[in-house]
């Protein structure tokens, strides 16, 4: 008798937490997660036309299909232009409008053999934990860089001009190997968060085991209020995914 073979198990969803920059204000950050175990996290630009909508749109996109290329960012930009009639509004938002609105993409993608591929176009950085210790970030590794301007995806096409001149996997990418680890986990987090985790990321005690003790959006609404009131954390919008089982 040949026995059945075990069922795959999807990969488990992450903890989602988000907060926004303000109380009664619109969150601009967004997030997407498929059974396939490809997840996309994105923060629009608060200066920008609308980036809550791109946001939105880019972590659809990127659960759906974890490609990103020309017909990928064109099929994004047409479904943003449905949302919006240009000529409808006021001269003021017309010129907002033509600018573009901006939006980082962090997208994940778990491969065979325990690899996890990342993306990161923008500020939103990917965290590769062992236990409680931060082993490696992505794309940023200091907390200075976060000052730096970052390159955003855009609806004004001008403005995506530089993924034509980069090669998407090795400029914007990584490949992290969690079976190296003993206890491995994966964050995912907005600028904000990021930054707090860098600059904090060799002090005891680890801003990792911090974050593990959030187990509600209650907790992690107190977290961002406490370190905001300290002056820790920057006042931004603020989204935690954690797959702390890896």
């Amino acid at each position: 008798m040949i026995a059945p073979k075990p069922e795959k198990l999807a990969p488990a969803r992450p903890q989602a937490f988000s907060v926004p920059k303000l109380r009664g204000q619109r969150n601009e950050d967004a997030w997407q997660w498929s059974h396939k175990g490809v997840g996309a996290l994105s923060d629009g630009a608060s200066v920008s036309f609308d980036s809550a909508s791109w946001a939105r749109i880019l972590v659809r996109h990127f659960a759906r299909s974890p490609r990103v290329d020309a017909t990928w960012i064109a099929s994004a930009l047409a479904e943003f232009a449905t949302l919006h009639e240009r000529e409808s509004l006021p001269w003021m938002q017309q010129a907002a409008f033509d600018r573009g609105s901006f939006a980082s993409l962090l997208g994940l993608q778990r491969c065979d053999k325990g690899q996890v591929k990342i993306l990161a176009i923008g500020d939103s950085i990917a965290v590769l934990c062992d236990a409680d210790r931060v082993v490696a970030t992505f794309p940023y590794e200091l907390p200075e860089q976060f000052d730096e301007r970052p390159r955003l995806l855009s609806t004004n096409p001008a403005e995506n001009a530089f993924l034509a001149d980069c090669d998407l996997a090795a400029d914007f990418g990584v490949q992290w190997d969690l079976g190296a680890l003993d206890r491995p986990a994966l964050l995912c987090v907005t600028d904000a968060l990021g930054h707090w985790i860098i600059a904090h990321r060799d002090e005891e005690p680890s801003p990792i085991a911090a974050l593990r003790t959030i187990a509600s959006r209650r907790d992690f609404a107190r977290f961002v209020a406490a370190e905001r009131e300290a002056g820790r954390l920057r006042r931004d919008d603020t989204t935690l995914l954690a797959h702390w089982d890896c």
